[in-house]
């Protein structure tokens, strides 16, 4: 994996995607109007526009799911999350059964054949402009109007902190922790009192590296009570990624200590991500975050992950780089273009630590997306087959 999509919060893919959904919505209305008016050219320059808009949204897209894994919609909300089935399924069937008819769209058209093209362009066109509007429809569902409600208040008491104090930072520290699990690196430390009692929490905020291929990922916060009545949590809940939630103690006894863990699912993580369990001390109004920030080591990097040439420029070779950056070597065994427009070399430069792979179209005439499957030995299954990605816009 390249150092952009280990270092990449996969977070800002999805306002990314929806924009790009919006875009393309804004591009085929204008192309649509512009037919109807009789503006050919101009129709020709805005549903090429459409068309780069969509392709740059599927390889977010893509790069999205590779890194971030599935989504799934609350299920605080059963109507709504009935509603987003509704619209996803078509959404995805159509986005599906669509490409390969916009593809027939395009090539009738810079063939000169509109008769063809218009009647391709009687089905496809509804189908295309339902799917980017569905697409900005979904984003704003699953992201904006629905988010878990215990996660919502979370997140206000994050962005508006009490004015009395009531959580605060203390101090940072750094810890080292060996377990099955990974290494982890105590961040931060804080506290939350509450009128039932005072209750501190540590360390409020962690950064935990572990290894590639890990299914699992168990983090440790520790809780006390440092009043003189007991103290209860009277909710701890996390997102869809934590596998389970638990508290040892509960209430807690004045004076007294407990241990809150959590479970996240790490299987289909890459590069860094922000994991936080909720909690909600009996008697608040509000909630607080206990934050875990995930490192996974990465096994290897791949520089360009995207190669791009501008359409009509010199088909001229590019060289992605496959570079192996833990001690244990990882074979590349072969690697194969998608599209026969691009062929790939797969080059062994120092065998099982660096490989050159030569990608070179044989026109850049017309514009395509791509990728290059990677096979290697690598032990670790969800790494055994990376992929690379190429375009011509």
């Amino acid at each position: 994996m390249s150092p952009l999509l280990a270092a990449i919060d996969y977070s800002i893919f999805p306002p990314i995607n929806a924009t790009l959904n919006g875009l393309s919505t804004v591009l085929l209305i204008t192309g649509f109007l512009l037919i109807k008016a009789g503006r050919r050219k101009a129709h020709q320059a805005v549903m090429i526009g459409a068309l780069v808009s969509s392709a740059l949204f599927l390889a977010c897209y893509l790069t999205y799911h590779y890194g971030a894994g599935h989504t799934e919609f609350p299920k605080e909300y059963p109507v709504a999350r009935k509603i987003y089935f509704a619209i996803l399924l078509p959404h995805i069937l159509l986005a599906v059964v669509n490409l390969p008819f916009i593809i027939l769209l395009v090539v009738a058209a810079a063939r000169g054949n509109f008769a063809k093209h218009k009647r391709l362009a009687r089905f496809t066109f509804p189908s295309w402009l339902f799917v980017s509007i569905t697409g900005v429809v979904i984003y704003f569902m699953i992201y904006q109007w629905f988010p878990p409600k215990v996660a919502k208040a979370a997140e206000e008491l994050e962005s508006n902190p009490p004015s009395s104090g009531l959580v605060s930072m203390s101090g940072l520290k750094e810890s080292r922790r060996s377990a099955a699990v990974g290494e982890a690196l105590a961040m931060a430390e804080g506290d939350f009192r509450h009128k039932a009692g005072d209750l501190v929490f540590r360390p409020y905020s962690q950064k935990v590296s572990a290894d590639p291929g890990e299914k699992t990922l168990e983090v440790i916060f520790s809780v006390e009570n440092t009043g003189s009545d007991p103290a209860g949590i009277a909710t701890l809940e996390s997102g869809c990624e934590c596998l389970e939630v638990s508290i040892d103690v509960n209430p807690i006894p004045p004076r007294g200590k407990a241990t809150i863990t959590g479970i996240f699912d790490i299987e289909k993580l890459r590069g860094s991500a922000e994991r936080k369990i909720t909690v909600v001390p009996e008697g608040a109004s509000r909630a607080i975050f206990l934050t875990t920030e995930i490192e996974i080591e990465p096994i290897y990097e791949i520089l360009e992950s995207m190669t791009t040439w501008a359409r009509g420029s010199k088909p001229e070779t590019k060289i992605v780089t496959f570079r192996v950056v833990r001690e244990k070597p990882v074979h590349v065994l072969s690697a194969e273009s998608k599209r026969p427009e691009v062929t790939c070399e797969l080059v062994e430069v120092e065998r099982g630590r660096l490989y050159h792979l030569r990608l070179s179209p044989t026109s850049t005439e017309k514009s395509l997306l791509g990728i290059v499957r990677l096979e290697t030995d690598c032990e670790v299954e969800s790494y055994a087959r990376p992929l690379a990605y190429y375009s011509i816009q």
